[in-house]
C-alpha cells in the first residue's frame, strides 16, 4: 500500500482506494464559518448561535457570567475548539481589556487565594523557587501568594484597574502590555510561567503557547488552567456552560492543549481537574444564572446571609496542566553517536525501572548502525537514569510517572525534533533483542516500509521462548480480532519492537493516543488507517521476569481496551474518532522550527 496524504477530508480503504470522510460530507448538513479554526486551521461549524450585540468592557469582567451574551460560537471539526470568530482582534481587543473593570472580583479574594495557592502547591513540587511570570495576572492574587513562597514574581496585565491595585495595594511588579509586546532581556528566562484562564482569551493560543515556552528556562514549568469545553459538565450545560463567556474567543478541549504542549518538546507532569474555593453563595448564584425556572429562588437562596461558608469544588470542566522544559543528560562517552550517514536512525528506549537490564542493552546496541540512543526514563524508582548514563546513553527523566504510552509519546517527538528519519523503539528491559536495530530499520531505509514490526509468532516459537500459553492465546485471539477489523493480516500486533520512518510518524496523531499499553494499537490504527506500507521480521521470544511481569488483570484489561479501539476504528473510519484525524503539531527538526518562528518575527512577515 502506498502511505496516503495527511488529507482530513479523505479516508483511504484498506484497497488503496480513497474516498469522502463522513464528516466532509457531514459539512454540507451544518452552517459553516468563513474562518479557519485559529489553532490548526481546520474547518469551523456553528456551535451555538449568540448575540448579535456588539462586545463592551462590561461584558468582559471575568466576575460576569450571563449566558448568551457571547457572539456565535463554532467548533473545529479537527481539534474540538470552540472559538468566537466575531471578536476585535489587535489593538481593538487590548483596548476593551485596559477598559475593563471588574468590581466584584475581589469580594471573593479569600477562595481566589485558596485557589492560586493550590496552583502553587502542584507548582512548588517540581520548583519551589525562582523566577515566575504570571501572564494576565489580574489583581496579583497569585502573585501575591507566590512572592509570599519566596519567588520573584512579574506579572503581565491589561486591565487598568487590576494593575492599579496590584501595583498599588500589593506593591507588585506589572506590566500592562500583552504578552506579544513583552521583550525581556536575553539572560532573564523563567522558572515558571503561569497561564491561568488566559489562553481562552488570546487571538493565537498557539503563538501564545509559543512565546511562553521560549522564556521558560531549561528544567522550567509552565503551567495552564483553561476551560475544557468537552468535558462531561460543559456538554450536559451545553450553551448555558459558564465557559462560553463573551470575552473568550477559543476553548481548546484538554486534549488539544497537551497536544500543543507536547508538539513543543514540553514533558507533561500533571495534568487534572482545577479546584476552586468560592463562598457558598457565590455556587449558587452562578447556578441560578443557569438554571432556567429555578433560577429565581436559587438567586433568593444566594442572597439569603444565613449562606455562609466557603466551597471548594472541581466541577470537571477546567483543566490544569503543568509542562515542563527539559534537556537530555549526556554521557562522558556515547554508546551511539551521528555516523554522518544521509539518513539519520535514532534508538528510543522507553523505560521503568530497568536498572537490572538497561546495560545489557546498551552494550548490544551497534554503534554502525544508528545515529542517537536516547533512554527516556518515566521517574523509576531505582537507579535506571545512573546506570544508563554510566553505559553511554543519553538520558531524558520524566518528573512524573505517566505510563508507556506517555513515555513513547515524549521518545518519538524528541527524535523527530532531532532530526531523525528513522526512529527504532528498543525496550530497556532486553525483551528484545538490540543486535536487529539494523535489520528493523533496512525496510524503512530501502523505501519498502513506513512501519517494521518485530513478530514472535511469524515463526512461532513464542511459547517456547518462554511466553506463557495463556499470554499466546491472548496475544492469537487479539491478532485475529485486529485483522479481521483492519482488514490485514499481520502475524502479531502486541510486540514492544518496532521502527518508524519519520514522515509516517508526523502525519498521524499519536499524541493523542492513551499514556497506557495499548497505544501500541493505537498507533498502529492511525498508521493502517493512514495507508501505511507495513514490514514484519521475525525476531526470538524473551521471557523473564524483569521484562515481563505484566499481570493477568492488567492484561485482560490491556485486551479489553484494545477491542475498544477496534470497535472506534470500525465506527470512524474518519468522522468520529479524533485519534485518526490530522495531527496539529508539526513535530518538524527543532532547528528547522526555530528558523520559522525567527522569520515569523521578522517586520513585514506573514
Amino acid at each position: 500500500m502506498q502511505f496516503a496524504a495527511g488529507d482530513p477530508d479523505v479516508a483511504a480503504s484498506g484497497d488503496g482506494t480513497r474516498r469522502p470522510a463522513p464528516r466532509a460530507v457531514a459539512r454540507m448538513r451544518n452552517h459553516t464559518s468563513t474562518s479557519d479554526c485559529a489553532v490548526c486551521r481546520g474547518p469551523l461549524f456553528l456551535r451555538y448561535r449568540g448575540s448579535a450585540a456588539a462586545p463592551s468592557a462590561a461584558t468582559f469582567a471575568p466576575s460576569r457570567h450571563r449566558p448568551g451574551e457571547h457572539g456565535d460560537l463554532y467548533e473545529c471539526r479537527r481539534c474540538g475548539t470552540v472559538q468566537q470568530p466575531s471578536l476585535p482582534g489587535g489593538s481593538a481587543l487590548h483596548s476593551l481589556y485596559r477598559a475593563m473593570d471588574d468590581g466584584e472580583y475581589l469580594a471573593e479574594e479569600a477562595g481566589r487565594r485558596r485557589t492560586a495557592a493550590r496552583l502553587l502547591d502542584l507548582i512548588g513540587q517540581h520548583v519551589p523557587r525562582g523566577r515566575l511570570l504570571d501572564v494576565g495576572c489580574g489583581h496579583g492574587v497569585l502573585l501575591a501568594e507566590a512572592r509570599a513562597r519566596g519567588y520573584e514574581v512579574l506579572g503581565l496585565e491589561l486591565a487598568a484597574g487590576a494593575v492599579r491595585h496590584a501595583r498599588e495595594e500589593l506593591g507588585l511588579p506589572v506590566l500592562d502590555i500583552p504578552l506579544e509586546e513583552f521583550q525581556p532581556q536575553a539572560d532573564a528566562a523563567f522558572d515558571v510561567i503561569v497561564l491561568a484562564d488566559v489562553l481562552e482569551h488570546v487571538e493565537d493560543p498557539v503563538e501564545a503557547i509559543d512565546a511562553c515556552c521560549g522564556l521558560l528556562t531549561d528544567g522550567g514549568v509552565l503551567c495552564v488552567v483553561t476551560p475544557d469545553p468537552s468535558s462531561a459538565v460543559a456538554r450536559l450545560a451545553g450553551r448555558r456552560w459558564w465557559g462560553y463567556l463573551p470575552a473568550h474567543r477559543c476553548l481548546l478541549p484538554r486534549r488539544t492543549v497537551l497536544e500543543l504542549l507536547a508538539a513543543r518538546g514540553l514533558v507533561i507532569s500533571t495534568d487534572v481537574p482545577l479546584v476552586r474555593s468560592f463562598s457558598a453563595g457565590r455556587w449558587v448564584a452562578g447556578l441560578a444564572e443557569r438554571a432556567g425556572a429555578l433560577s429565581r429562588p436559587l438567586a433568593r437562596l444566594a442572597a439569603d446571609e444565613r449562606l455562609t461558608g466557603e466551597l471548594s469544588l472541581s466541577l470537571g470542566d477546567e483543566c490544569v496542566v503543568l509542562a515542563h522544559r527539559l534537556r537530555p543528560e549526556t554521557p562522558e562517552r556515547a554508546r551511539v553517536r551521528d555516523r554522518g550517514a544521509v539518513r539519520k536512525v535514532h534508538v528510543v528506549l522507553p523505560a521503568y525501572n530497568a536498572e537490572a537490564t538497561v546495560t545489557q542493552v546498551a552494550e548490544r546496541l551497534d554503534p554502525a548502525v544508528a545515529d542517537r540512543a536516547l533512554l527516556v526514563d518515566d521517574a523509576s524508582s531505582d537507579r535506571t537514569a545512573e546506570v544508563a548514563l554510566e553505559a553511554g546513553l543519553e538520558v531524558l527523566r520524566h518528573p512524573a510517572n505517566r505510563g508507556y504510552g506517555a513515555n513513547q509519546k515524549t521518545s518519538y517527538v524528541r527524535a523527530l525534533q532531532s532530526g531523525a528519519d528513522v526512529v527504532v523503539m528498543v525496550h530497556a528491559d532486553n525483551q528484545y533483542d538490540p543486535d536487529l536495530v539494523g535489520e528493523m530499520a533496512r525496510p524503512i531505509l530501502e523505501g519498502r516500509a513506513d512501519l517494521v514490526m518485530g513478530s514472535r509468532l511469524l515463526e512461532d516459537r513464542a511459547v517456547a521462548g518462554g511466553m506463557p500459553p495463556w499470554k499466546w492465546v491472548g496475544n492469537r485471539l487479539l491478532t485475529w480480532a485486529e485483522n479481521r477489523a483492519f482488514g490485514a493480516r499481520f502475524s502479531e500486533y502486541h510486540t514492544g519492537y518496532r521502527a518508524f520512518s519519520a514522515d509516517a510518524l508526523r502525519r498521524v496523531a499519536f499524541l493523542r493516543n492513551d499514556d497506557g499499553f495499548v497505544f501500541d494499537q493505537e498507533i498502529v490504527a492511525q498508521l493502517l488507517e493512514r495507508g501505511a506500507r507495513v514490514v514484519e521480521i521475525p525476531i526470538p521470544t524473551r521471557y523473564f521476569h524483569e521484562a515481563s511481569s505484566v499481570s493477568f488483570r492488567s492484561s485482560v484489561a490491556y485486551g479489553l481496551r484494545t477491542l475498544l479501539v477496534l470497535v472506534r476504528f470500525r465506527n470512524h473510519v474518519r468522522g468520529r474518532w479524533a485519534n485518526l484525524e490530522a495531527p496539529i503539531g508539526s513535530l518538524r527538526p527543532h532547528d528547522e522550527r526555530i528558523a520559522r518562528a525567527a522569520a515569523r518575527r521578522q517586520p513585514g512577515a506573514a
